[in-house]
């Protein structure tokens, strides 16, 4: 009964401190999607801010380029376009 006093309030402490990093704040990097633009007939992922659920078309722009792209969900012409907020398209590196 003694050992069993004494490891209670360890494992107690133990599993706080465990289960205190299970619940961790949303940042605004968890809000990028990983989306893939065609260029030149090859797919290319890129990183862009698409929530989903919502009415605009995803589009993405190249730095320094004028022509815009769509956002797909997967490497496919049949994969779903990512949805976006705002029409306006996002300014993205050339993921090339």
């Amino acid at each position: 009964m003694k050992k069993f006093k004494l490891i209670l309030p360890m494992l107690a402490f133990i599993f706080a401190i465990t289960l205190s990093f299970a619940f961790v704040n949303t940042t605004a990097e968890d809000y990028y999607t990983t989306g893939f633009i065609k260029i030149d007939s090859t797919w290319y992922p890129v990183d862009v801010d698409c929530p989903q659920n919502e009415q605009n078309d995803c589009l993405a722009q190249i730095e320094g380029e004028s022509e815009t792209y769509e956002v797909h969900n997967g490497p496919s012409e049949t994969a779903p376009i990512l949805k976006s907020a705002s029409p306006a398209p996002k300014v993205i590196e050339d993921p090339r």
